[in-house]
């Protein structure tokens, strides 16, 4: 059985592994992009962003289909 991913409630994500994510992407599509600042808005269902990698989705697409942040919080060491 598969895990019903839509009522997901929590999503932690590392901005190192974010970043090197977005490196990567970029590398190959926008280089000039990488080192940028930028804002994580919410999430894609892995169909929708399998589908963005074969071809770029336009804005009206990726905001059809995205999973907006409720909340943002920041976490910081002491």
């Amino acid at each position: 059985m598969g895990v019903n991913r839509s009522h997901c409630d929590l999503l932690i994500a590392h901005r190192d592994e974010v970043e090197a994510h977005l490196t990567r992407l970029f590398t190959q599509v926008r280089p000039e992009v990488i080192g940028n600042d930028y804002l994580v808005i919410g999430t894609l269902d892995r169909a929708d962003w399998k589908r963005g990698l074969q071809k770029p989705l336009a804005y009206a697409e990726i905001e059809e289909v995205l999973h907006d942040f409720n909340n943002v919080w920041h976490f910081e060491l002491r």
